[in-house]
């Protein structure tokens, strides 16, 4: 049986397409649900009854797509998610005032494991490394000095930038990669969009054309327009694009964070453990 941790989906109430993806875990053996998130660089947990009995080692500053948050930085005795566990973690508290609203995994728990994500099973199956390469045509995964992991996204007219963000409940386009490239959106309305740090805001909405990502086409779908200069502002690599929930859910992907690689995962279905 193979090792790892189911995905718990929560649909938006808005979208159709999109939703969170949780998982269940612990700190020092308290049971907590955190947002399963590769586009936060640090993991993050809310200021409550057990965590506010840590001592602040510092802070921490973060930036969502529509605010930033400041946190206190504390060390747990341990976390487990899954088979994936650490002693004397590192991570942020929020103040308990704001945003973000929920705890969250981020990258630095995650970037050292080789994560197969069966999105059509809602299970995550956590892979020696090497295991089964043959049977796949892996592509490079730029990771940045925060480890948010990066894909390239092929449009009809253009190639595209992408953070392969599973804490997107719906990908979501920068307006200004819309307007170079017009004839791949189609408006379609607007809706209410959420940020890593829980800000809100509404958002237009667009039909994105057919796309092509590691060499797999994804049909026509809605995305989000947000206008992501400002976020792109405080990362190394400015990103046309985070991929959600709504297209990530399309497929399997295998993400070998330590090689710094990915491929679409095609085949069999691993059975669960």
């Amino acid at each position: 049986m193979m090792n790892g941790f189911r995905l718990i989906i929560k649909p938006d109430e808005e979208e159709a397409e999109a939703a969170e993806v949780y998982v269940e875990g612990r700190i020092g053996g308290h049971p907590r649900q955190f947002l399963l998130d590769t586009g936060a660089a640090r993991t993050a947990v809310l200021r409550d009854d057990y965590t506010a009995t840590f001592a602040a080692a510092g802070q921490s500053s973060s930036s969502g797509v529509f605010a930033r948050s400041n946190d206190d930085l504390i060390t747990v005795p341990d976390i487990e998610v899954g088979p994936i566990a650490k002693k004397q973690f590192t991570l942020t508290r929020t103040a308990g005032t704001g945003p973000p609203n929920r705890d969250l995994i981020g990258m630095d728990l995650l970037k050292e494991w080789r994560l197969h994500f069966r999105f059509d099973q809602s299970w995550v199956v956590v892979e020696p490394a090497g295991e089964a390469d043959a049977s796949y045509t892996f592509y490079d995964l730029f990771l940045d000095s925060k480890a948010h992991p990066y894909v390239d996204v092929r449009f009809p007219d253009g190639a595209a930038r992408a953070v392969w963000d599973t804490g997107a409940s719906i990908t979501v386009v920068d307006m200004g990669f819309v307007q170079r490239h017009p004839a791949c959106f189609k408006e379609t309305g607007h809706s209410s969009g959420v940020d890593s740090t829980g800000a809100t805001q509404e958002t237009p909405m667009y039909v994105m054309a057919g796309v092509s990502i590691g060499g797999a086409a994804f049909p026509p779908h809605r995305v989000a327009g947000v206008d992501l200069s400002p976020v792109n502002a405080t990362i190394d690599v400015p990103m046309d694009l985070i991929l959600g929930y709504s297209t990530l859910s399309q497929t399997n992907w295998l993400m070998d964070f330590p090689r710094q690689r990915w491929a679409i995962a095609k085949g069999p279905v691993p059975p669960r453990g």
